[in-house]
């Protein structure tokens, strides 16, 4: 006898789909080359709750009258953990072989679980619904509609703009892009963005994180990465070179992430919005151009940039020079500035204010030690003060200073004893 479907249809797919959701997250969460005892046994336990939720829905789901359910028994036929008992029986031993073995087996099963649940989705439309349900009116805010969320700073808009153009390339309609910066794309002038923002987010959304010294730099940011991680499920990390995957932060993975200017990571963006949305795919040839266009542009804006940097640095430095070697009409060696800028870019190479500082505050210590004269103090001990500071401290012209100030001020309270 056919199986009936005792239950609305559109809610199924709904509650479907999110299994389905929540079995690639597995996989893609566990899926790694190498795995420890403790993490199999992790993953082992997450699947299990997952089979028997997943296998619970489609009891409850089906007509159940006659035992005829054979959406249930095809998801139950699918070689899960018995399997896994007889290859622990089987490998006495835990290397890491078997280990490896074991984990490859748990995935590729909960691999064809999910690939069976999504043939049931589309299949869902040829089948019947019992008759008490058919004329069942979903509420329209109980579907949350499919969109792709666009993460950022607002310094970076100029690449957000591109990123924008790769979606609508692939066949994204602007309504289904949800992005603070741009009008159009989801919140409308005069509303509190970050109100929107969290009505937006849910399972159905999938979240591009545009990563940037930017991005780690504005407060707002970093409190929407949280807020996304915990209330969606798929997230795509995006990086703007020179920002690299070693300086990535925060609850975001890099093993799924692309540079925005990568060729060929586009092209796996480009897979994974066409699945997620469903969408038809485009011409090859047509693609190609239209990638290869926004390369360019993306490219360009990025040169430019580095350059706009590296002259900024370059004259900022030169001011710094030019200030410290005019004061108080002391010239400092040319050993000595080089010692003072290999100091600075050696304590902070990723930080050019962080730089010029030192540079500034060396130079000033510098000058102060070579205006200071004994003061109260006799000039042979005045000299064993200044022998020790320049032993204990042969690079750091600051440490001098204070090291020679403190003692002489020490040799001062004694002798008033």
């Amino acid at each position: 006898m056919e199986t009936l479907l005792d239950y609305p249809k559109e809610k199924f797919k709904k509650e479907l789909k999110e299994y389905i959701t929540e079995g690639e997250v597995l996989i893609k969460k566990h899926h790694s080359n190498k795995i420890t005892t403790n993490q199999f046994n992790i993953l082992e336990r997450e699947y299990n709750f997952w089979n028997k939720e997943v296998a619970e829905f489609l009891k409850n789901r089906f007509d159940n009258l006659f035992n005829d359910n054979v959406y249930l028994k095809s998801f139950k036929n699918i070689s899960t953990v018995q399997t896994l008992r007889y290859l622990s029986n089987a490998f006495s031993s835990s290397d890491e072989s078997n280990l490896a073995t074991r984990h490859q087996l748990l995935l590729a099963t909960c691999q064809e679980k999910v690939d069976n649940l999504e043939l049931l989705f589309r299949k869902s439309k040829f089948i019947p619904v019992n008759e008490l349900y058919n004329n069942f009116i979903i509420e329209e805010s109980d579907m949350k509609e499919k969109k792709i969320f666009i993460s950022h700073s607002n310094l970076d808009e100029k690449y957000v703009e591109k990123i924008i153009d790769i979606l609508e390339t692939i066949g994204v309609k602007s309504d289904k892009i949800f992005c603070s910066s741009f009008e159009g794309y989801g919140v409308k002038l005069g509303n509190d963005f970050l109100e929107e923002i969290k009505n937006e987010l849910n399972n159905q959304v999938l979240v591009i994180f545009v990563l940037s010294d930017n991005f780690y730099s504005s407060v707002v940011s970093i409190c929407e990465m949280g807020a996304t991680w915990v209330k969606t499920n798929t997230h795509i990390p995006v990086l703007i070179p020179p920002f690299d995957y070693d300086n990535v932060k925060g609850v975001i993975p890099t093993t799924n992430g692309m540079k925005i200017n990568e060729k060929l990571k586009i092209n796996s963006l480009k897979n994974i919005i066409e699945d997620f949305l469903e969408l038809k795919s485009i011409n090859n040839n047509v693609w190609e151009r239209k990638r290869d266009n926004i390369i360019t542009g993306i490219n360009g804006m990025l040169n430019n940039d580095i350059n706009i940097k590296e002259e900024i640095t370059s004259r900022d430095e030169e001011s710094s020079i030019t200030q410290y070697e005019s004061k108080n009409q002391i010239e400092i060696p040319n050993n000595i500035v080089s010692k003072i800028k290999i100091k600075a870019a050696k304590e902070w190479p990723d930080d050019f204010d962080m730089q010029l500082h030192v540079i500034d505050s060396q130079s000033d210590a510098y000058i102060a030690l070579q205006n200071k004269v004994p003061d109260g103090i006799p000039s042979n001990q005045f000299k064993s003060i200044r022998i020790k500071a320049t032993k204990e401290w042969p690079d750091d012209f600051e440490m001098q200073l204070h090291v020679e100030e403190s003692q002489i001020e020490s040799y001062k309270k004694l002798k008033g004893l």
